[in-house]
């Protein structure tokens, strides 16, 4: 009877040995992969630190591209709107140019007074305010114009004399003395004019021009700029 107390006591003691021991086994055992994956996850405690970093680096930079991009849009608005003002202002400037040749083919004078010369063959007469029947520059506006003029003359008996007058006052006067070969005279002048001002050039008494096709003597003028 005490043998077999004895023998089934043992057989519960090693059974509840067995049983500890397979917990402890069970408890010591990982999967294999667990500690390699602990490992390769990524620290998120210093990511996403500089993720976010990285996002604000970004959009700061974006704000800035948007306001260099406005200031560029109001720099084309406003050099859009200079060009047309421009536009307009050259439209609406007044345009005043002419350009005559004498029409000669031959000799003009002597006289026995100043006469003024009248360039008859148009070449240039923007604004029409150059008479080809008088010979006379009539200003239609005050300004700053500019006028010139090339006279020939062979004449061996008779000078090249003229003169450029605004109104009735002489600006000055360009005399050759005869020579029997092409003599020129040149001139040319700034001068201010109001409104209605007229501008010629007088052959003086005794003196001779001449001219053909080639159109050697000529008078020019042109609108520099509105005062």
């Amino acid at each position: 009877m005490r043998v077999s107390v004895v023998l089934l006591w043992f057989f519960l003691s090693c059974v509840q040995l067995q049983r500890a021991d397979d917990q402890l086994a069970a408890g010591d055992v990982q999967p294999p992969n667990e500690s390699l994956a602990e490992k390769s996850k990524p620290d998120q405690t210093s990511v996403q630190p500089e993720v976010w970093t990285e996002l604000r680096e970004l959009r700061d930079t974006v704000e800035e591209l948007k306001k260099q991009n406005a200031a560029l849009e109001g720099r084309l608005v406003s050099a859009e709107l200079g060009v047309e003002a421009l536009r307009e202002e050259n439209a609406n400037r007044p345009k005043v140019a002419f350009s005559f040749a004498s029409g000669l083919n031959g000799n003009l004078g002597p006289y026995s007074t100043d006469a003024i010369l009248v360039f008859s063959k148009e070449i240039t007469n923007i604004g029409n305010a150059f008479s080809p029947i008088t010979g006379v520059f009539t200003a239609p506006l005050r300004g700053v114009y500019y006028f010139r003029f090339n006279l020939v003359g062979s004449s061996k008996s008779h000078m090249l004399a003229v003169c450029l007058y605004k109104n009735h006052e002489k600006i000055f006067d360009v005399s050759k003395y005869p020579q029997g070969t092409n003599e020129y005279a040149v001139g040319g002048a700034t001068l201010l004019l109001e409104k209605g001002d007229q501008v010629y050039v007088k052959l003086r008494s005794d003196s001779q021009i001449t001219d053909d096709n080639n159109n050697h003597c000529s008078f020019s003028g042109f609108l520099l700029f509105a005062m």
